[in-house]
């Protein structure tokens, strides 16, 4: 056994097989135990360097993160993170494309090896044939599927959109070879894109495969000339003359039993016995993803070996990860696209190519000499496609380029069918364009259609040119703000579930924001109405700061023509929005709303603005005698007669105002509304029994309160709005300690914010987390946390519900006694600058901090 350098004992299985490992432009030195790169030697951990030499010394086969933990830390038990973290240090020095990855069942080195001695170099075989797929990054599943397929198969059709890698899937089949009982099958290339005469289709197939055809040339020559043959033949790019490719291969399938066929097609051949399989986009990373873990992930790694191939190696942290997911993002994880997007960093830089993508600039290109005529740009691959679909179709796909993101089939017929065709004939067109790969149509039981980002801009730079955009945009925004006002009317009116308008509302959002874009310069009423129903949509979504910018927006519209505000919903969403942002202006709007449904003799409308006239004037601790003859009113108002969630929300402002007041009966009724509130209102609900357990603390029935907290918990916690209601989980929290359960709060915050940690909830937990480390004794940690909430929620616009602000008046205070003001004041400011890495940090030590049940009693957390 020899010793590293460090003098441990490197693993007894890992024996040197030379003096020099060399691949690319590196070199693994066994004697020195050193690495090369580009002639320079680099530094590698022990353990590291042990681990790369394990999976050379096993190329051409997949090792599992067992076997490589064995080998590496022979006599030790370890966690598979310090596995991790030596793979980690290997990828950062050989980059991203050296070692596969390869999902539920290890790693293996896949780039070519030659072994080196002081006088030669050879080249070593770089093992069984299907490793070579592995060169194809994030295909090894499909690679497997498509050896596997040709077990049962003879026609086998690989499609997916152009520049989704079908060519180089089928050339690294080619590269790795098939067999046929352990002897080699002969392989033939048949190139299509060239060829414009689906006559000529035989004599190319017969030329590439070495027969010759008699005086006809047809097919009926060739499939005698191939009877016998064990070949397969691939025909790639075939979309062109998808129907003499089918008559061909029909006639070669039915004649030569042994013939084995491999088609590359944005669209299938539709003959029997084909198998069809999608190429689908490479996987791609969202940004905040650890940059160790993105670096793996398929697209991520191909950007950074394309950088790496064309002279721009870029540096793997997490700010370049970040960007580097935004492009690939933008460009849905096409391979080619992402080639391309990657030649242009050298010239543009990491956030020039961004910017291009973000200004829909598609001439960037691969500046490969080699590249098929058809792939040289972006436009020249997608104008191919294009090229080949009827007029209708081509009209479809140009049109589809209006919506943003997805569209159902009613909003499609309604948008496209401009003319009144005979809606089946759009259907069959729009069939046409998904069996081309064109259009991306997800969901079975209601299905959405898009366009890949990269085929919209191009649907949409086509629009331009046939001046179609001004009429399209504006039926787009029309049909759109139709479908929103309609599901919103219904579910206020409680035709429909609050819940179920959500839902169908939400996968249009993105449609929605563009149809407000275009409604700002152009019609006010309906600007208006679609900033209200995104706001009603975005409030239950967790987009309340968005739902802001939209109402500040169109206030100005609003305030032209109030009329025009109540009468489209405006009025009451921007209410419902700044009695919790901004009592001023929140009171100068109810004011309006309030003459205004006076007026109309609508009272469920009045009904609901008197009460958030109550709830704003409890906040402000108003005339308690203006507040009662509110509450008055609304109790003579309510009825059987309005909608659920209208007497649901109402019920929730009385109870706020009932016990600063002393109405007790009034609090009893609201209860009882909460214990017989309807479903499907999963906002309103969680409201209400959030303003409930409130109302029980301040009695000081804690436990009332808990039970309460983890019915609703256990409900949210299956619910798609989990996230939207983040402070239903805080309010449980305080429950927690007012029942001096400290064991359950810290559980719960525990698991709650490792969730939200990074995501856009993080500053949620922070009034929390601040006052449990004041309750460890942890007070200046305690004061940052505020600091840093305070800079949040000033720079955002943002505002606190009612259980963040009991902890955050709890924490000054207990930081503040224990601190001094001064030492307070120092410690907030320093918490003002945190950046939310600091934050959760910060809030992960907290959470993990040892408490005793001595600590909860000791600092009067149950009063």
């Amino acid at each position: 056994m020899h010793e590293s350098p460090t003098g441990a004992p490197a693993p007894a299985s890992i024996e040197p097989a030379g003096n020099r490992i060399c691949f690319g432009a590196h070199e693994l030195r066994l004697d020195t135990r050193q690495l090369l790169s580009a002639g320079q030697a680099v530094s590698l951990g022990t353990r590291s360097f042990d681990l790369l030499v394990a999976l050379i010394e096993r190329r051409g086969r997949v090792v599992s993160k067992r076997e490589l933990m064995s080998l590496v830390w022979p006599s030790t038990v370890v966690e598979e993170a310090n596995l991790r973290v030596c793979m980690s240090a290997v990828r950062k020095i050989l980059g991203p494309d050296v070692i596969a990855t390869i999902p539920g069942r290890g790693y293996q080195f896949t780039a070519r090896v030659a072994n080196a001695t002081a006088h030669n170099a050879q080249e070593v075989e770089p093992g069984p044939a299907p490793a070579s797929a592995l060169q194809l990054l994030g295909r090894e599943a499909l690679f497997a599927q498509l050896h596997a397929a040709f077990e049962e198969a003879r026609l086998l059709t690989l499609i997916g959109p152009a520049g989704a890698g079908k060519t180089s899937l089928a050339r690294e089949l080619q590269a790795g070879g098939m067999h046929r009982n352990g002897v080699p099958r002969p392989i033939y290339w048949v190139e299509l894109a060239a060829l414009a005469d689906g006559e000529l289709l035989a004599a190319s197939i017969a030329q590439a495969c070495g027969v010759t055809l008699g005086d006809d040339g047809g097919h009926r020559d060739l499939t005698a000339a191939l009877r016998s043959s064990h070949a397969l033949v691939i025909l790639d790019n075939a979309e062109h003359l998808v129907d003499a490719v089918a008559t061909v291969a029909h006639a070669l399938l039915d004649a030569c039993s042994h013939l084995r066929l491999l088609v590359t097609s944005q669209v299938r051949l539709k003959l029997s016995g084909e198998v069809a399989l999608q190429v689908p986009a490479l996987e791609v990373a969202s940004a905040g993803t650890p940059f160790e873990e993105a670096l793996k992930t398929p697209a991520q790694a191909l950007f950074m070996r394309h950088c790496w191939q064309a002279g721009r190696s870029l540096v793997a942290d997490q700010q370049t990860l970040d960007l580097v997911a935004d492009i690939c993002s933008r460009l849905d994880g096409l391979p080619l696209a992402i080639e391309y997007a990657a030649a242009a960093v050298p010239v543009l830089g990491l956030r020039g190519v961004a910017s291009s993508l973000e200004s829909r600039r598609l001439s960037l290109s691969a500046n490969r000499r080699d590249a098929p005529q058809r792939h040289r740009n972006l436009r020249t691959a997608l104008s191919w496609s294009v090229s080949l679909l009827s007029p209708l179709e081509q009209l479809v796909f140009r049109r589809l380029g209006v919506f943003a993101g997805s569209c159902s089939a009613e909003l499609f017929d309604a948008v496209v069918n401009l003319e009144g065709a005979d809606p089946w004939s759009l259907m069959e067109a729009l069939s046409e364009l998904i069996d081309r790969s064109l259009v991306v149509a997800p969901g079975d039981l209601s299905p959405r259609y898009r366009l890949l980002e990269t085929s919209r801009s191009f649907a949409m730079e086509q629009l331009q040119e046939r001046n179609e955009m001004t009429d399209l945009r504006a039926r787009h925004a029309l049909a759109v703000e139709r479908m929103f006002t309609r599901a919103r009317a219904a579910a206020l009116a409680g035709h429909i579930a609050v819940d179920e308008a959500i839902d169908s509302m939400q996968p249009d959002i993105d449609n929605a924001r563009a149809a407000l874009q275009w409604a700002l310069a152009r019609d006010d009423d309906m600007a208006l109405s679609l900033s209200a129903s995104l706001a009603f949509v975005l409030r239950r979504a967790g987009g309340d700061p968005e739902a802001r910018r939209h109402l500040l927006l169109t206030e100005p519209l609003a305030e032209r023509c109030p009329e025009a505000a109540l009468r489209s919903g405006w009025l009451r969403e921007a209410i419902y929005h700044w009695t919790m942002t901004d009592l001023s202006r929140a009171s100068r709007w109810i004011n309006v709303a309030e003459l205004g449904y006076r007026e109309l003799g609508d009272e469920a409308g009045l009904m609901e603005t008197l009460a958030l006239r109550a709830f704003v004037l409890n906040r402000a601790q108003g005339d308690e005698l203006l507040i009662n003859a509110l509450l008055d009113e609304i109790l003579r108002l309510d009825g059987p007669q309005f909608p659920a969630q209208l007497r649901v929300f109402c019920a929730a402002a009385v109870m706020y105002c009932s016990l600063r007041l002393g109405r007790t009966q009034d609090f009893a009724w609201a209860a009882g509304l909460a214990g017989r509130c309807s479903a499907g209102d999963t906002f309103g609900h969680a409201s209400l029994v959030c303003a409930l357990m409130g109302t029980y603390l301040t009695q000081g029935q804690a436990a009332q309160a808990v039970e309460l907290g983890e019915t609703l918990y256990a409900q949210l916690s299956q619910s798609r709005f989990k996230r939207a209601i983040y402070w239903a989980p805080i309010s449980l929290v305080r429950a927690y300690l007012a029942a001096d359960r400290l064991d359950c709060a810290l559980a719960l915050a525990s698991d709650c914010f490792k969730e939200d940690a990074c995501s856009d909830t993080l500053h949620a937990w922070v009034d929390a987390l601040a006052y449990l480390a004041c309750l460890a004794g942890q007070h200046e940690c305690g004061a940052r946390m505020i600091g840093y909430g305070d800079a949040h929620y000033q720079a955002t616009g943002g505002h606190r519900l009612t259980a963040q602000m009991y902890f955050r008046e709890k924490a000054i205070a207990l930081a503040r006694e224990q601190m001094g003001q001064a030492h307070y004041a120092q410690a907030h400011e320093a918490g003002g600058w945190w950046a939310d890495l600091d934050m959760q940090r910060a809030g992960l030590q907290v959470i993990a901090t040892p408490r005793t049940g001595a600590d909860c009693a000791a600092t009067g957390v149950s009063e």
